[in-house]
């Protein structure tokens, strides 16, 4: 890869070659703030303070000899460890919600979709980490979106970003792609609290089609659909058990008559259906199939009472 800076010791692609004061740093400071390019790491009003770990108290028997002749000229025991500013920082990491989309155009079903990260930033060096939760069958690359590291802002000031530039319902420039913050998770929001200012409520992320089908589809019941098809085959259901176990093979028996045909109604009390045999005489000259109407269950049953 040709590169513009010589093949030099101490000529890197991030050389600032401006730079003319190259006065060595001290090991305490750079043990303190522990970055390469000496910028002081800003301690914020976090939400839940590290508690400090203090040496305990020696006693006059256990102080050594030095300790005893030379005691500390400034009047008081220095028994606090010594704590960088990246212990002070450590596991301090804010968590935002957001999503862009992105155009599809090999795909008949749909014209874009809602992709859904993850963004991280770590207070102990300013570096941004994102991810992409994984959805089965997406038909993309998901997990790791942005590996750790410090991201420059876009508009040309060359500074990393803050955590005052992350805000609820703005759009960050981030990889080329516009990203809109829509949620935040509870201690980032106790974060910005602390430091007045506070983010605004949670936003509504779209849906794409594929989100949409994605979902499962309840199966739709009608269950007045459903008897009108066992009855049309002839078969059905016992509203009750108890109602079939009482009156099970209790049939009541009614005779009718219209015109000249005479007829016999069976009406039985477990399912409530009903059988409807013509009458026969010998010698009538009619049909000897007698069932006028088979069992089954009338839409207007008559009441028996």
């Amino acid at each position: 890869m040709a590169s513009n800076f010589p093949k030099l010791p101490g000529f890197v692609p991030t050389h600032d070659p401006t730079v003319v004061d190259h006065k060595k740093v001290s090991h305490i400071k750079l043990e303190k703030i522990r970055n390469a390019k000496n910028v002081e790491v800003p301690l914020h009003a976090l939400p839940r303070q590290v508690e400090k770990i203090f040496l305990p108290e020696k006693h006059d028997l256990s102080k050594s000899l030095s300790h005893m002749q030379y005691p500390n000229h400034q009047g008081a025991q220095l028994n606090e460890l010594f704590e960088p500013t990246f212990v002070k920082l450590d596991k301090q990491v804010l968590r935002f919600y957001g999503y862009f989309k992105e155009s599809v155009v090999e795909s008949r079903l749909e014209n874009y979709r809602i992709r859904k990260l993850i963004i991280y930033y770590f207070l102990e060096d300013r570096s941004i980490l994102i991810t992409e939760p994984k959805e089965v069958n997406s038909g993309t690359m998901q997990g790791a979106f942005l590996k750790r590291q410090m991201v420059l802002k876009q508009d040309g000031s060359q500074m990393p970003f803050e955590p005052t530039d992350f805000r609820v319902g703005l759009d960050i420039g981030l990889c080329g792609r516009a990203i809109r913050i829509y949620d935040a998770d509870e201690y980032t929001r106790g974060f910005f609290k602390n430091i007045n200012q506070e983010q605004v409520q949670a936003q509504a992320c779209p849906e794409d089609s594929f989100t949409v089908s994605q979902k499962p589809i309840p199966p739709k019941k009608d269950p007045e659909l459903l008897e009108f098809l066992e009855k049309k085959l002839g078969g059905g259901r016992v509203k009750s058990q108890k109602q079939f176990l009482d009156n099970d093979r209790m049939v009541l028996r009614f005779y009718t008559q219209s015109g000249d045909l005479q007829f016999e109604w069976h009406y039985f009390l477990a399912d409530d259906t009903v059988e409807i045999r013509e009458v026969h005489f010998p010698n009538d000259g009619r049909d000897s199939f007698s069932v006028y109407l088979r069992r089954q269950r009338l839409p207007e049953t008559f009441n028996v009472n």
